[in-house]
């Protein structure tokens, strides 16, 4: 955290030796109109939304990959591997992940999630119109084409980052090649979450919420700096995450509900591998909370009743839980749902491990211990 703080300062000294700072005439706005300036708003809201899809997308990846990792590793017979996962001493990555559309949107994300959430570039796959304009990501190792099919084949993660208006045409080439198992992540899909299961034949969808009440736009918000920037500031990072903060100061909000999401598709990941419940339990404390065997976690735990409250249902270790269905549960709501708004210790535990992936980053990068 210290070292946040340098650099932010660092940076706070640089804009304060900019002796044009404050010269309104050799600024941006001063060549507006007075209809035009209502408008600017719409720059720090632009910028703030890039930046929120970036730092959600990552964490959810992220987030996804511990839990692959762990369910490889749980369901090994070998009983000394399976603890080094537990211990978090291994770092199998066993998650494929897909882009389909890379515009500025998609290719910022493809960024993110190589560079804070370090996903190796083997297990990114990208869909485009035009693959031979990444050619810097190819460079990386990142599997680039025009195949949708393909892509949706390859991976256990799909981010579907094209416009409202060809999901449609997309859902239609893809929906025969999703399985049960695909998560399907749509950060900038404006449709209803109904309308997306019903084109893609599935509930294992995610939909981050964002809103920007009118009251949002008079807070102050630094759009001049790109987006990876942007997110090395550990305060920006937290306006980004779904609970536990204050978003009076915001420009643009997380519905809280992406979280109970999360939650969720986490325990369907267990339940399709055939996981226990205490397992699944277990994994959920480790990939969703940041529990290690060398660091529990000290917030309230979640247990069976929090995710099955039907009085005709008892508790069995032996036994997976039920798959839930995401759309319904994002309208409807969960027991699980009603576990986070009771516990303030857990949506603060989460903030610590939303923050910790972009801190972790920054410590490597100033220390010059990335790989």
């Amino acid at each position: 955290m210290a070292l946040v703080t340098r650099l932010q300062e660092s940076r706070t000294q640089e804009k304060t030796n900019d002796i044009t700072r404050n010269l309104l005439s050799l600024q941006f706005e001063s060549a507006l109109t007075e209809e035009e300036e209502k408008l600017l708003v719409l720059r720090a809201r632009n910028h703030a939304l890039s930046v929120s899809q970036c730092a959600l997308a990552t964490v959810i990846v992220d987030i996804l990959k511990k839990t692959k990792e762990m369910l490889l590793n749980l369901k090994n017979p070998d009983i000394k591997r399976t603890a080094k996962i537990l211990h978090g001493e291994a770092g199998m990555e066993s998650l494929n992940v897909g882009i389909i559309g890379c515009g500025r949107v998609g290719s910022q994300i493809a960024h993110c999630l190589l560079t804070y959430g370090q996903l190796h570039p083997s297990k990114l796959h990208i869909s485009t119109r035009r693959p031979e304009t990444l050619e810097y990501l190819q460079h990386k190792g990142v599997e680039c084409y025009f195949n949708n099919e393909r892509l949706i084949s390859s991976v256990h993660v799909a981010i579907f980052c094209v416009l409202p208006a060809q999901m449609n045409s997309i859902a239609e080439e893809i929906k025969d090649y999703i399985s049960s198992s695909l998560v399907m992540l749509c950060p900038l899909s404006s449709l209803p979450l109904r309308r997306l299961r019903q084109m893609l034949g599935s509930s294992n969808v995610i939909r981050p919420v964002l809103c920007w009440p009118e009251e949002y736009e008079k807070n102050n918000y630094n759009y001049s700096v790109n987006v990876n920037t942007a997110l090395e500031n550990n305060e920006t990072v937290q306006g980004t995450c779904p609970v536990g903060i204050d978003k009076t100061d915001l420009v643009v909000s997380t519905d809280e509900r992406l979280f109970e999401t999360i939650i969720l598709t986490v325990a369907n990941m267990c339940t399709d591998a055939g996981l226990t419940q205490p397992q699944t339990l277990t994994v959920i404390h480790h990939a969703v909370l940041g529990e290690t065997h060398k660091k529990p976690i000290t917030c309230d735990r979640f247990s069976f009743k929090h995710f099955d409250e039907s009085r005709k249902k008892k508790e069995d270790p032996g036994k997976s839980f039920q798959f839930f269905d995401l759309v319904d549960a994002h309208e409807k709501g969960s027991p699980v749902r009603k576990r986070i708004q009771s516990s303030q210790s857990i949506r603060m535990t989460f903030v610590s491990r939303y923050c910790h992936l972009f801190e972790d980053y920054v410590h490597k990068k100033a220390y010059g211990q990335l790989s």
